[in-house]
């Protein structure tokens, strides 16, 4: 487990810092970890939870299974 800056989590989800912190500010980001009054960062652990929560399907796909073949 490794805490990474606000710096490190947003270059790791592709996003800027600016981005990172209007989510947290807005509750919808990753938990964060107080680190002293003035630095915060973000378990390694709970950026990769988080940005698997957000993960979507493709356009075309969820609909079915992909092992089953589509009945024509």
């Amino acid at each position: 487990m490794q805490v990474l800056t606000l710096n490190e989590a947003a270059k790791r989800a592709s996003l800027t810092r600016r981005s990172i912190e209007r989510l947290l500010a807005g509750g919808e980001g990753p938990a964060i970890v107080v680190l002293g009054k003035r630095r915060k960062g973000i378990l390694d652990t709970d950026l990769d939870a988080w940005l698997r929560s957000r993960r979507r399907p493709a356009p075309g796909e969820g609909a079915k299974p992909s092992n089953q073949e589509e009945v024509v």
